[in-house]
């Protein structure tokens, strides 16, 4: 099992090289689309990336997360290509059908989606269409990984990622294109990664439709629809709320501080990218449950102990993003909670792996679903009382009902020792630590750093208090951890 555990930390190490690049380039540029877009327009911006990625999931319709399991399911090589050549041709025809419609009815969809900070009668269709190669790069990238080319894979991610940023820049501060310039950027970036790719993977599509291969991809996925549309309700339905329902300006300071919140996909991003086919790969092995307890429980641990970590040094980092931008200065103070809604919606792929090795999608799906109402039904009523307080608290809670629901049902079907009753011990100490530093900051108490001490300490001491892991556990971690630069 030791080789096991040290194959995931190598495969989650190289897939962190294309994470950290994204993300911190990505970080590094934030400050100039503040500076040069106004409050209104930066909400503009979040608000279209909230069609955007509804768009993703639509046009997808969970075929991606349907390749993970045919690639290492399919019986031959030609196979495997006749699913992505499928996968690929499905998901473009899809969003090119939607690119149409928004093109042929962007006046009145601009009219409904936006506060009039701009002539948008074409925004929708521009980030549709870049949507198509976005696609594209998803499917091709995600079958580079399974493939095991990783090198691959983290080169055209950063060449995805901060190719259009750039890009996105030179329109939005050179040919002041406002949120429009973004767009453009993005068409042209991610078009012409898609291409390249496209020509690199030539050998791996089989241009013929397969009734049957594309009945089982969307059989696989399709069941998963529910599960990403409640996920898209719970990480972007809260925008167009704060737009509508408390202030434009509330909806900026919310599209700030989720970028900044995103810097917690350094540590879970390149877990999940190696988890899907890893957990598949290993699935068949007697002790394959041992391994999925030891390692939800080391990502819970270490997921929260980043997140407090980014909570003491959020509030420099947050005004130097935002210096000279009025009315956004208090954003640095609800990162945490939306960074914890990340780290509870990857544990829930740990969870429930035994749901995705039982092909059991369907029960996911009704998880997501059950929260994403009780999201949307607690936004409705907390945000006109408490703003962006309410949205940020209903996102804990909601991936927090997630994680407990596909813990329960994936017992009934794979049972795995997560020790969860610890877990939700350790989980309240955290929350009840995380309030004591949001407090802190809140009233700009002196000394904050000796609570944050204290916080830390907390914390760490409930690890081991509550059972998750002995001392004798952390002393082993370092003959788990690959060496770096060894072999593989």
């Amino acid at each position: 099992m030791n080789q096991l555990i040290k194959r995931l930390f190598s495969d989650s190490a190289a897939f962190a090289v294309a994470t950290m690049g994204n993300k911190l380039v990505s970080a590094m540029l934030v400050p100039f689309y503040i500076k040069y877009l106004t409050n209104g327009q930066f909400a503009d911006w979040g608000q279209t990336n909230t069609f955007t990625l509804i768009l993703t999931y639509l046009c997808m319709l969970g075929t991606d997360t349907a390749m993970a399991f045919y690639y290492f399911d399919a019986k031959s090589a030609q196979e495997r290509r006749t699913y992505l050549f499928n996968a690929i041709a499905f998901s473009v025809t899809m969003c090119l059908i939607f690119t149409a419609f928004a093109y042929f009815f962007g006046a009145p969809l601009a009219e409904v989606v936006y506060d009039h900070n701009g002539d948008y009668t074409y925004l929708l269709a521009v980030a549709f269409l870049a949507t198509v190669g976005a696609i594209i790069i998803q499917h091709l990238l995600g079958y580079a990984r399974y493939a095991g080319r990783v090198w691959l894979f983290n080169i055209f991610s950063m060449a995805y990622v901060i190719g259009s940023n750039l890009l996105s820049l030179y329109y939005v501060i050179v040919q002041k294109d406002g949120v429009m310039g973004i767009f453009y950027g993005q068409l042209v970036g991610q078009t012409a990664v898609a291409v390249l790719l496209l020509i690199i993977f030539r050998k791996e599509l089989v241009l013929k439709f397969s009734r049957k291969h594309l009945s089982e991809l969307i059989k696989y996925g399709a069941p998963l629809l529910p599960t990403l549309m409640a996920f898209w309700a719970m990480s972007s339905i809260s925008r167009p709320m704060l737009y509508h329902m408390s202030s434009i300006n509330d909806a900026a300071i919310y599209e700030a501080m989720m970028r900044l919140a995103s810097i917690i996909v350094l540590v879970t991003s390149p877990f999940q990218l190696a988890w899907r086919p890893f957990s598949m790969s290993i699935k068949d092995r007697e002790d394959a449950p041992q391994l999925y307890g030891l390692v939800g429980r080391g990502l819970l641990v270490v997921g929260t102990l980043a997140v407090m970590l980014l909570a003491f040094v959020m509030e420099p980092i947050y005004q130097l993003f935002t210096t000279g931008k009025p009315g956004l200065g208090s954003g640095y103070l609800y990162v945490w909670a939306l960074s914890l809604g990340t780290l509870f919606n990857v544990l829930h792929t740990v969870f429930g792996v035994g749901l995705l090795i039982k092909k059991k999608t369907k029960i996911i799906s009704r998880g997501f679903m059950i929260a994403a109402v009780v999201y949307v039904v607690g936004c409705l009523l907390l945000i006109p009382l408490f703003r962006i307080w309410g949205a940020v608290s209903m996102t804990v809670v909601a991936y927090l009902i997630v994680i407990i629901y596909v813990y329960t049902q994936n017992q009934k079907e794979y049972p795995v020792d997560f020790r969860f009753r610890a877990m939700l011990i350790y989980l309240t100490i955290f929350l009840a630590a995380m309030i004591g530093v949001t407090w802190v900051q809140s009233n700009e108490l002196p000394n904050a750093w000796a609570y944050y001490l204290i916080a830390l300490g907390v914390t760490v001491a409930a690890v081991f208090a509550t059972g998750l892991f002995s001392v004798r556990s952390f002393r082993q971690i370092g003959r788990l951890l690959p060496k770096l630069g060894g072999k593989g």
